[in-house]
């Protein structure tokens, strides 16, 4: 009686590797949004430190000037206090890193109000199901929406 030598199998069989990539796009689906919503969070800080280095600059010009600065233009040189110049901050129009878009309102002698608006991606910005597009800081340091300053 002849007996033959089978070879033992290796690899893996079209189920099986079926199944590893039914596995792995289950992961990918819960994980990229996730990680997305970290990643807009993290962006979100860029027009946070923005808009306090805003607020900081206010304190600044109004301890010079006797009011708050109205608008926000880089080409002016140093602190504009003349009313014809429109009592203007030499700060940038733009977050550093360019997520948000940065003004200045209600600009007067006893308050103002800095906006951060959030462009491109960051506009689906989200927090506590609250939207995230705008984010603002007044001469109290007041903050709103306040779930995006967590």
């Amino acid at each position: 009686m002849a007996r033959t030598l089978e070879k033992p199998r290796t690899g893996f069989t079209l189920i099986e590797l079926l199944i590893v990539i039914a596995v792995i796009t289950i992961l990918a689906t819960v994980a990229f949004p996730a990680y997305q919503d970290q990643i807009r969070k993290a962006r979100r800080t860029d027009g946070q430190t923005a808009l306090v280095g805003i607020a900081m600059a206010q304190e600044r010009f109004r301890a010079n000037c006797s009011r708050y600065a109205g608008t926000l233009d880089p080409d002016t040189s140093g602190m504009v206090c003349s009313p014809g110049n429109g009592y203007s901050l030499q700060l940038p129009t733009k977050s550093p890193e360019g997520w948000y878009d940065l003004t200045l309102s209600d600009a007067n002698a006893s308050g103002f109000t800095a906006t951060a608006t959030a462009l491109n991606a960051q506009t689906a910005d989200r927090s506590g199901g609250v939207a995230c597009k705008v984010l603002t800081i007044d001469q109290e340091g007041a903050k709103t929406p306040r779930e995006c300053w967590r």
